[in-house]
């Protein structure tokens, strides 16, 4: 009822720049035209709704939410049905002014554009740090979130791991903790993580029944580079990860990294990037030893290394201006990993031989 009521201002804005003899389908096509994220959220509810029904149905039970169709659901609103009603036409025949409606419809489509514009920053703003893949390890942690006498820093270490990514098993992930998680803070968690990406969500605020302990239960995950490297050791979910590309590269070309790393993970490739995928462990201010040795796990833990060459990390020579940078290539180096180049120094063209020349010096 609230969604019915948000629509009612953009529906009496449509309502002025109708056609003469207008109908449904026109009130259709403006409603998509100017109000496109409006639509999507109508599509998001439809998608979201019958997905739950059709599992309803998998498992034996009745349809609960019977969703209807997009279009359908635009047209059988009470704003709708009143715009269409023949009293409504022939009041706005009587006033139609096809100049004005023209020059109305050519500045809601600029408002619209600047509107768009400023949500897609939005979401893109908060996806920055996301990949859009599915990383092969998914499944895994998804049925350890789910394993018997796990614990709420365990399960929050998971939800984190899993937004770090845009796929669909992620979502239906969060969709399924915002509808079922019964610790608060996870299910807010979840719910702000879907709302964040500009997907249609309703909080589950609570459930019926005694309250139990763990439904309050709060964690601050505050953790150290140290932290990390013992998950690893002790074959946590931490062991599981695989990559297909370790980037090696000086943080001073993060908006560089960032390009690389979307137009990868367009190709399906899943990157490891330590202020992309290890941002709740390695904090700069505790960077050190055990940062090192987390470092050199990732690589193990990685099919190639990606080396980005450009005037922040080497110079003419091949001499490398961060210790971090020389690290990660030696090291690849010694378990015989293949290193790949995003040359920016020599006109873009990858100098594998740098490597050789460097560790014969």
């Amino acid at each position: 009822m609230s969604f019915n009521e948000s629509l009612k201002s953009p529906l009496n804005i449509i309502k002025s720049v109708l056609p003469y003899n207008y109908s449904k389908e026109d009130v259709l096509t403006l409603f998509k035209e100017l109000y496109p994220y409006e639509w999507g959220i109508i599509e998001q509810r439809y998608k979201l709704y019958k997905e739950k029904d059709d599992f309803l149905v998998k498992v034996g039970k009745k349809k609960r939410y019977k969703p209807i169709q997009p279009q359908f659901y635009l047209y059988g609103l009470p704003k709708v049905k009143h715009m269409l009603s023949e009293g409504q036409r022939k009041l706005h025949r009587d006033n139609f002014n096809e100049e004005q409606r023209i020059k109305k419809i050519k500045m809601l489509q600029e408002k619209t554009k600047s509107r768009i514009s400023k949500l897609s920053k939005k979401f893109d703003d908060a996806k920055e740090l996301i990949q859009e893949v599915e990383p092969l390890y998914i499944d895994i942690f998804i049925n350890a979130y789910h394993r018997k006498g796990i614990t709420t820093e365990e399960k929050m270490e998971i939800a984190k791991e899993l937004q770090k990514y845009e796929c669909e098993k992620s979502l239906e992930f969060f969709y399924k903790l915002n509808d079922s998680e019964r610790n608060s803070q996870i299910r807010i968690m979840a719910f702000k993580h879907l709302q964040s990406l500009g997907r249609y969500v309703k909080l589950r605020k609570g459930f019926k029944g005694k309250k139990k302990s763990y439904m309050s239960e709060k964690t601050s995950f505050d953790m150290k580079p140290l932290d990390l490297l013992q998950r690893i050791e002790n074959d946590s979910i931490q062991n599981k990860k695989t990559f297909d590309y370790f980037i090696s590269h000086s943080f001073l070309d993060n908006g560089l990294v960032k390009e690389i790393i979307k137009s990868l993970n367009q190709s399906h490739l899943h990157v490891y990037c330590d202020w992309f995928n290890d941002t709740d462990f390695l904090k700069r201010q505790y960077a050190g030893e055990y940062t090192k040795i987390v470092l050199q796990k990732r690589i193990q833990q990685s099919k190639k290394v990606l080396f980005i060459r450009t005037k922040n990390t080497n110079d003419p020579q091949n001499n490398f201006f961060s210790e971090w940078v020389e690290m990660e290539i030696l090291y690849a180096k010694e378990l015989n990993k293949e290193i790949e180049c995003v040359d920016m120094i020599n006109d873009g063209n990858c100098a594998f031989k740098i490597f050789e020349d460097y560790k014969n010096q």
